[in-house]
């Protein structure tokens, strides 16, 4: 899938329509449909009403996730308006100066003899220590962090959603501006952001969790989890 280059002002309105639960499930099943769907079928695939389909639809095209076009050879009445998934937002040049350093730096670090996740991890838990947050007056309920976790991901364009359950919270990452490193060496770039997130719920004084970060998940997404004890 290719990707297009967009402002900051333009990754700014994708995290605020993305922070609906059910605009990131219709757009995760036009994403997965080889064809353009309708109305009707989303309606029906994400059991959702009809008039509430045609809402998100409405916001996700405006914020150009989404693009909308008639059908064009009805088989009776009046043609259909299908729905496609548009190819997700670049926050910088895909073949940028800092994306190359970013890949020669990785693919040295993987090739080390030491450890590349346990120094990625650690070189990440540092990174949120020195830089990221500032001290808490108190401890952060579970949840109060995984807030915090999940703004801190929209401002660096992972594009997140909080997801929770009465055994775990989980923050579902709709895109990786670094996924092209990513991709080549996982072992660092995937390590250094879980560091960072288990950096960041230390500096918050969080309570204990079982974390992870599971890059790809689905095809589309990479998913962290935090296990309540």
């Amino acid at each position: 899938m290719a990707i297009r280059k967009g402002t900051d002002a333009e990754r700014a309105g994708t995290h605020a329509v993305l922070a609906s639960r059910r605009r990131v499930q219709l757009l995760d099943a036009l994403r997965a449909s080889p064809t353009p769907m309708a109305i009707a079928e989303l309606a029906v695939l994400c059991q959702l009403h009809v008039t509430t389909v045609r809402f998100h639809l409405d916001a996700l095209t405006s914020a150009g996730l989404v693009s909308a076009e008639p059908e064009r050879h009805p088989a009776r009445g009046r043609p259909r308006r299908l729905y496609r998934a548009l190819p997700p937002l670049e926050p910088g040049h895909a073949d940028s100066g800092y994306e190359r350093l970013a890949r020669v730096l990785a693919a040295h670090w993987a090739s080390s003899e030491d450890d590349p996740v346990d120094r990625a991890e650690a070189a990440g838990r540092a990174w949120a220590l020195d830089d990221l947050t500032d001290t808490p007056g108190s401890p952060r309920s579970i949840e109060d962090a995984a807030s915090t976790l999940t703004t801190l991901f929209a401002e660096m364009g992972f594009d997140p959603e909080l997801e929770s359950t009465p055994e775990e919270i989980r923050i579902r990452l709709h895109a990786c501006p670094f996924e092209s490193v990513a991709r080549q060496s996982p072992n660092v770039v995937c390590a250094l952001h879980l560091g960072l997130m288990r950096g960041v719920l230390t500096r918050l004084d969080a309570p204990e969790t079982d974390n992870r970060l599971i890059p790809w998940e689905t095809p589309q997404t990479c998913v962290a989890h935090l296990t309540r004890r």
